[in-house]
């Protein structure tokens, strides 16, 4: 029997379908109510009071970078804004669309080093980092695993610095009983092709409401005609109709009906999924730990007091020709195969033109650059699928252990 096992396949199904024509059959297609109801159901799930929703997960950190850099919530001094020198600290495993809304509101990243077995940063390497510049934190959940994010909180809470967390790929994850992304100041997610998909979309939330309100401007060119400010800012402003009222610069960022409506349904099935994901990665930990033993390949654990959500099965190589030679391995068995993320960010070329600051060295994201594989862990895998998987991962160190 032929497998092709992919990394991340579709979770639609006759449900998804039936809302995203219901949209089209409306001819309401715009952000309007079924993206309100979609903010309010996903703020719930989180345990947050707002969610303000985008058209990308990428979209929505940028939003929430630039919500940190204005000018409106800099006069309030509730936390360090980001200004011209200001420093943001950020594991170097992490995805571009993390790093590139820290310099695009001209702050400069800090990169640390992630620990050899969860590939997290710690508390430890994140207070090595802090000087007088710092500004804020931020930290990235990975492959539905979860940062130690209680510790960097106090951390953040002690140096008087705000806490980000990228939660793109870890809706639903928990630690220590708490969904992450409601941690910090704001968190964002992206359902693209993470735990749920709307096609294309994102989600920043946050309990401040006056952030929640900038962000809702700055969502829509600077619009204030969405957000629950309008009042206030329509007499500050009342020589312009509070109708077509700009009060910043902004983006379009808007999602769409379809995105919204499709997004209600998924969200209704996401702790099956989370589930399911959870009972695969189980399976492969106990078929391949006897690799581990015998020295082949390092398993990436979670801590114990996390709930993980698995977006993928990363291991880690001796080297980086045993990486290679695995992943070629694992593709011609029609296995498909991804690195961690970007791997060490900074040694992309994209960031020969960025101002950065390394703190310390970054030895454990360099070894996941060069060893790092990723296979998928999807919730619709079979015990035939998995069992697949596991003997290919198996057949090739026989074959190639001496």
């Amino acid at each position: 029997m032929a497998f092709r096992i992919p990394f991340n396949p579709s979770t639609w199904g006759q449900a998804e379908r039936g809302a995203a024509k219901a949209v089209v059959d409306s001819g309401e297609l715009v952000m309007g109510e079924r993206c309100i109801e979609f903010e309010a159901a996903f703020a719930a799930h989180i345990g947050c009071d707002h969610a303000i929703m985008v058209n990308s997960g990428s979209s929505a950190n940028l939003l929430a970078m630039s919500a940190l850099a204005h000018s409106s919530l800099q006069e309030g001094e509730r936390w360090h804004s980001i200004a011209p020198g200001a420093e943001v600290i950020v594991p170097a495993l992490a995805w571009p669309t993390t790093v590139w809304p820290i310099v695009q509101v001209g702050a400069k990243p800090v990169f640390v080093d992630c620990e050899s077995d969860t590939l997290q940063m710690t508390g430890s390497l994140v207070e090595e980092a802090i000087t007088p510049q710092t500004v804020g934190i931020v930290v990235v959940h990975a492959l539905g695993s979860a940062t130690n994010v209680g510790e960097i909180i106090n951390i953040a809470q002690r140096h008087g610095v705000w806490l980000f967390e990228d939660s793109c790929q870890a809706l639903g994850v928990v630690w220590n009983g708490k969904k992450v992304g409601s941690f910090g100041v704001m968190g964002s997610f992206s359902f693209s092709s993470s735990q749920i998909t709307t096609i294309e979309g994102g989600m920043v939330v946050t309990n401040d409401e006056p952030l929640a309100n900038v962000l809702r401007a700055l969502r829509t060119n600077g619009w204030v005609r969405p957000t629950r400010s309008n009042h206030e800012a329509a007499t500050r402003h009342s020589g312009i109709d509070p109708q077509s009222l700009f009060v910043s610069a902004g983006f379009n960022f808007r999602p769409t009906e379809i995105n919204a409506a499709t997004g209600l349904e998924q969200l209704k099935r996401l702790d099956r999924l989370n589930d399911a994901r959870r009972t695969v990665a189980r399976h492969f930990d106990s078929e391949l730990e006897t690799l581990t033993h015998a020295g082949c390949l390092n398993l990436v654990r979670h801590d114990g007091r996390s709930v993980p959500a698995p977006l993928g099965y990363p291991v880690l190589c001796s080297s980086r020709d045993a990486r290679d030679s695995l992943r070629d391995h694992l593709e011609t068995a029609s296995i498909e195969t991804r690195p961690w993320l970007g791997g060490s960010i900074v040694q992309h070329p994209a960031f020969k033109a960025v101002e950065y600051r390394v703190s310390g060295e970054l030895h454990c994201a360099d070894r996941v650059t060069d060893c790092c594989v990723c296979w998928g862990a999807n919730p619709d895998m079979t015990a035939d699928d998995i069992r697949y998987v596991v003997e290919a991962v198996r057949g090739y160190f026989q074959a190639n252990t001496p």
